[in-house]
């Protein structure tokens, strides 16, 4: 048996174990899902080690003398002081590192693709000569938007006009969060027949 038929055995073998899961919760499928997140995390290891902290460590620390990089490894290691309980506050330092320079990179990064570019896209024409599809649909993008922005201003009551405006903004909403969960449902269904047709095709030989 060569290394392409094991390979594709134990592929059917934990999809039929991971599918299983659907019927009840069993121990075969917390041995598959076990076996995958081990897998991952020792693969994630490996990589770090070899494409970053290794080469970091022998090439600019060691040979080309930059000896500064010293400081991101000390502040990668603090955060396994919480397995020493005296000093376990130390790796609240590590977090707040990462999402203080994780914060501060996002915002210079996406300010504009995720904020200034998305009020630029609302200011749609409310009239395009010859495509009443395209002005519909400028009218529906640019009334759902503000109304949903409405929704979301609590210092008014929501009576009156104010209230009708947020009505249209929570239905505009959930008709958005229709639409992303049915999409994801569609992904799912797809990674689902891709996995029937990997049993039925490649293992079984049935298509």
């Amino acid at each position: 048996m060569d290394v392409a038929t094991i390979g594709t055995w134990l592929q059917a073998i934990f999809t039929i174990l991971l599918i299983s899961v659907v019927f009840k919760d069993n121990p075969a499928y917390r041995f598959a899902e076990n076996t995958y997140v081990g897998l991952y995390a020792g693969y994630f290891v490996v990589i770090r080690w070899f494409n970053y902290i290794r080469p970091n460590i022998t090439e600019n620390i060691i040979k080309k003398g930059m000896w500064w990089y010293i400081f991101p490894i000390l502040i990668g290691l603090m955060i396994y002081t919480r397995y020493i309980k005296p000093i376990a506050w130390i790796s609240r330092y590590n977090i707040c590192f990462l999402l203080g320079i994780g914060s501060g990179y996002i915002i210079a990064t996406s300010i504009k693709p995720l904020f200034v570019d998305q009020i630029r896209a609302t200011f749609l024409p409310l009239w395009v000569a010859g495509d009443w599809w395209k002005t519909v649909s400028n009218w529906v993008y640019v009334v759902g938007t503000v109304a949903s922005l409405v929704y979301f201003f609590f210092t008014v009551e929501k009576k009156g006009v104010q209230g009708k405006i947020s009505a249209i903004g929570r239905w505009t909403m959930m008709v958005a969060f229709g639409a992303a969960f049915g999409n994801t449902v569609m992904a799912r269904v797809s990674l689902f027949l891709g996995r029937m047709q990997f049993l039925l095709g490649d293992w079984l030989k049935l298509l």
